[in-house]
This record gives structure tokens, sequence and C-alpha cells, in this order.
């Protein structure tokens, strides 16, 4: 019919066809063609990454170490040297004088130590003066060395039948109870009326006249003296003949409530030692 070949329409008149550019094709090599050059800059880029990354490292392990620094010191305790110094005031009565006292046993742990309980306490002084509190040459030395105050307790021993009185001088520094110790133990073997003035209390006959033996100690600013004897109201010391026809057979006579005054002293020391460590890291 004389169509075009494939059903396509014959061009309208008047109608020109570009004419078409070839382009002269290029021999095939088998390769890809090769990549554009960089200008030599990957070496320095590596080098700068690498770098980089040390310094990133760096500061995270510096940030871990201020932060481990930080959390230690959160879990650290510091001493309280000023809280130590003052235990006898920010302490209540009723802890620096327990409930029940008694030597301990050197055998168990601390955490163990159930306190003692061979003492029980029968009394609480209010009054704080040191020359009420004191007598005799202790009083005096006492004075002389700058005594801020005494607090005092007395206790009963767990048959009844001795008294003491418990205590607790408290100078301006650690070195101001020095030798009191030595000086109340001359005291009671050359004056009737020396070291602690009891303190009464309910259901025994505590006097000063029944005092019978001293014993002392020393916590830091704390000196720590006893005065016992016996519970009923009778003096030691007073043995008829021809038991007590010399001085040195009364002092025997008196001096187990010497011992028990000691043991005491030391009982409360180790426990005022315990409050200190509390203050520690």
């Amino acid at each position: 019919m004389g169509y075009p070949p494939g059903g396509q329409q014959p061009p309208p008149p008047g109608y020109h066809q570009p004419p078409h550019h070839h382009r002269p094709q290029q021999p095939w090599t088998g390769a890809p063609p090769p990549p554009a050059p960089r200008g030599g800059r990957g070496p320095v880029r590596i080098v700068l990454g690498v770098l980089i990354s040390l310094f990133g490292l760096l500061c995270t392990l510096a940030g871990a170490g201020v932060i481990a620094q930080a959390f230690s010191n959160s879990n650290q305790e510091i001493f309280n040297q000023r809280y130590a110094k003052n235990l006898w005031r920010n302490l209540p009565v009723e802890t620096l004088f327990p409930p029940a006292l008694g030597m301990r046993d050197p055998d168990r742990r601390r955490e163990e130590q159930s306190g003692g309980g061979a003492w029980t306490r029968a009394a609480v002084s209010n009054e704080t003066s040191c020359g009420k509190a004191l007598a005799g040459l202790l009083a005096k030395e006492a004075k002389k060395r700058g005594c801020q105050t005494v607090l005092r307790a007395t206790y009963v021993d767990g048959t009844g039948g001795t008294a003491a009185t418990v205590a607790l001088v408290v100078f301006p520094t650690d070195e101001s109870g020095n030798d009191l110790d030595a000086i109340l133990y001359e005291a009671q073997r050359e004056e009737r009326d020396y070291g602690v003035r009891t303190l009464p209390a309910k259901g025994v006959r505590w006097t000063d006249g029944a005092r019978a033996g001293s014993g002392a100690s020393s916590a830091g600013r704390l000196f720590v003296a006893v005065t016992s004897g016996p519970a009923d109201g009778r003096r030691a010391g007073k043995l008829p003949p021809p038991w007590g026809n010399r001085e040195s057979e009364q002092r025997i006579d008196r001096s187990p409530w010497g011992e028990m005054a000691e043991g005491l002293a030391k009982s409360t020391t180790a426990h005022l030692n315990d409050q200190i460590q509390k203050a520690r890291p």
C-alpha cells in the first residue's frame, strides 16, 4: 500500500529530518577507566583520623577518672577532730554514761562486745562544777590545769555490794590530764577527803565517808577518775585489833575497792574511745 514499514505514519509535508551527528567509537580495551587522582591527600587524612581518635580516647579516660574519684570522695568519711575533742558536748548523757559498763574481753571482736553488764548505772549528776565534783589534791591540780567541767554518774556492781562514782574531767588539751592518775594514787594514801566526791543514788548508802579506793585513765581531753567503796555505808580500812594494828593492814583492806575502781575507769575509757572511733573514717 505504500506505507512505511512498522506501521509508522509518513512525515508531514515540508518536514526535514535533522542531520545525525555520529561520534567516533573508542576502541574497547577490556579494562575500566583509571580513577580520578585525589591530589595526594589520602595519607594526611588517615593520620588526622588516628590523632582525633586518640584524643577522644584520652578525653574519655580522663572523664572516667574524674567520675571514679568523685565517687570515691562521696564514700569517704572525714574524721571530725572538733567533734571528737568536744565529745562530752556532742554526745547525750545516755551515751557518755551507758546503762551498763563492764570489762572488755580481749579475745572477742569489738562488734561482739556486749558492753559488759558488771556495773549498772544508778544516778547521773546535774552538777558540773569542778570544785563540787572533786576534792583534795586532785581538785587543786585540776583547777591549776584549767578544768572546764566534771560530769559524774554512780554505778552499782552486780552483787549490789559495791558502789562507784565515775567522773569525766574535761580539760582544754589532751596533755592536761597527764600524771593525774599518779597524783590521785598518792592522795588516797595521805588524805581522807580526796579524789572524786560521791554522787548519792537510791537504794545505796553511798557517801564520801564510804570511799575506799580510786582509779583513773585518760581518753583525749577527758580524764576518767573513779572512786568506789561499800554500798552499805560502812567504812573500809577500819579493821579492829589485832587485824588492823598497822596502816599497811588498813590499806590492804581497802585495796579490793581500788582494783575495782581501776577496772571501771578502764572500761569507761574503752567505751569513750569507741565513741571517738566512730568519728574516724
